[in-house]
């Protein structure tokens, strides 16, 4: 029973992530304004979060580059893996809500954690349940300590709201880790949340792949199999 839940589970998070960013966005934008009322300040929320969405499109564009002949390369940016969200003592639930979408936005599992604003991870989550997204995709960890959490197998990054030395911790315990190279995105400018509105704040989210296709192979040039005659 409980591989065939791991199995389920996977494969959940593995169709959210092979939707297109614009897909993600059209849930996530259907739970912005009750992720607005959360945050005490609902009209600089949603600018934020629009603002986050709006690069959706961005994040779906493909580019061709130049290989060998007789095949085609093209890049694309996909979502990283498990990410978990998480807020310090300093943190605002705006700048830890603005981390949420952009990890789900981006295709990612999401796990939030926030324990001293258990309630407001509640309410957020269940207003993206309400959406559509899957309880596999995004999920609430508020009975295990921080730094148990950041030993979570596979676990790809951690977005943290808070200040300089609540970031540091983290990045310090997250060396310590084994497996895969975990990666911290940092939000610490909790007024201005000037980090999530730089160009490249949601491509830290993602990571690049690039897909080869043999045209050759499956007829794509004939002219190239007129060579060999």
């Amino acid at each position: 029973m409980a591989n065939q839940f791991k199995t389920n589970h996977a494969q959940v998070c593995e169709a959210w992530r092979l939707l297109s960013a614009v897909e993600r966005a059209v849930y996530i934008e259907a739970a912005i304004p009750k992720l607005a009322l959360l945050t005490g300040d609902a009209n600089k929320a949603r600018r934020l979060f629009n603002h986050l969405l709006s690069a959706a499109p961005q994040l779906d564009d493909v580019q061709r580059m130049t290989g060998a002949t007789g095949e085609s390369n093209d890049l694309y940016v996909t979502a990283r893996g498990k990410t978990m969200v998480t807020g310090g003592e300093t943190a605002k639930t705006m700048a830890v809500l603005g981390q949420l979408i952009a990890a789900l936005l981006t295709g990612n599992e999401v796990i939030l954690h926030w324990p001293s604003e258990d309630e407001m991870c509640i309410e957020a989550v269940k207003a993206l349940y309400a959406t559509g997204i899957s309880d596999d995709v995004i999920s609430i960890a508020n009975d295990s300590q921080t730094v148990t959490l950041l030993y979570i197998d596979r676990l790809a990054q951690v977005a943290v709201a808070g200040n300089h030395s609540e970031v540091q911790e983290i990045s310090q315990e997250l060396a310590n880790t084994d497996g895969i190279l975990t990666q911290v995105i940092a939000v610490t400018d909790m007024d201005g949340l000037s980090e999530m509105l730089t160009p490249d704040y949601l491509y830290r989210f993602v990571t690049e792949r690039v897909r080869t296709i043999n045209t050759t192979a499956i007829g794509g040039n004939a002219s190239l199999l007129e060579l060999g005659t």
